[in-house]
Parts: C-alpha cells; structure tokens; sequence
C-alpha cells in the first residue's frame, strides 16, 4: 500500500504533468493508493489561495473528481495512533540531520501507523523517519 504525498497527487491536475510520475501512476492499481488528510488539506488550501478565475475553478473541479473518483474511501486520518508515531518519527529524523515539516512529519507518522510507503518527490526526510519511499520521478 501507498500514500501519495502531495507532490504526486497534485501532478495529474497539471497541465503538463511529468511523463514519468503519470505512466507510474497508470501502472499502479487504484485500491493500493491512500491520500492523507494532510495532504488533502494541503492541496485544498492551494486552490483556496489562488485569486477568483479558471484556473482556481479549473483546479478545484479536477481536485473533487480526484477524490471522489480516486480515493473516495482511501483517505488516512492524521488521528490519535499517528499522533503517537508523530514525536518519535520527528526525533529520529532530527538525530539524522533532518528538520522535517509538520505536514510531512504527519504524512510519515500516519504512513508509519499503518505500515505504508509514500510516494514522493522529496524522499529525505521521510527516508530520515524510517519511512519507505518510492519516487515516481526515478521509477517511471
């Protein structure tokens, strides 16, 4: 199982998304990727951001159909057992020279709660959390 992080699942709503992470998506099976609340979250105050006009309008239908579409059941909660997973996630990847974002620290900690890898772009960090990574932009 895979938890998207927020730089994949945002490449499919570009207009030219990267060739590479697109074909790796193709060939994943759909039931086997997870998005996290997070990084819902993330992407939805991307759109929120973004003055009035198509391209909010534009990003905003693309992200709903996404969700409902892709991971309307497969959506992980940053919850209490993450929450639990979060410190020492952190502290580990501080004792390896990484400072690791909250949003990114709270994808690993909900990755690491139900033994999942993440796929990013940015794997250091979650490398330095013990996390398993796969980056789509090497593995296309």
């Amino acid at each position: 199982m895979i938890i998207l992080d927020t730089n994949v699942v945002s490449e499919p709503m570009k207009p030219t998304g990267n060739d590479q992470v697109l074909k790796w998506l193709d060939q994943q099976l759909a039931e086997t990727l997870f998005l996290t609340s997070t990084s819902l979250a993330e992407l939805l105050v991307g759109i929120e951001i973004l003055p009035d006009g198509k391209r909010k309008m534009g990003l905003d239908g693309a992200l709903t159909q996404l969700v409902s579409r892709l991971f309307a059941s497969r959506i992980l909660a940053f919850d209490k057992a993450a929450a639990e997973n979060y410190a020492p996630l952190i502290s580990r990847a501080r004792s390896a020279g990484y400072s690791i974002a909250v949003a990114d620290g709270q994808i690993a900690a909900i990755a690491a709660t139900h033994g999942f890898a993440v796929a990013t772009r940015d794997t250091a960090p979650f490398v330095a959390a013990g996390i398993s990574t796969i980056n789509p932009w090497k593995e296309g």
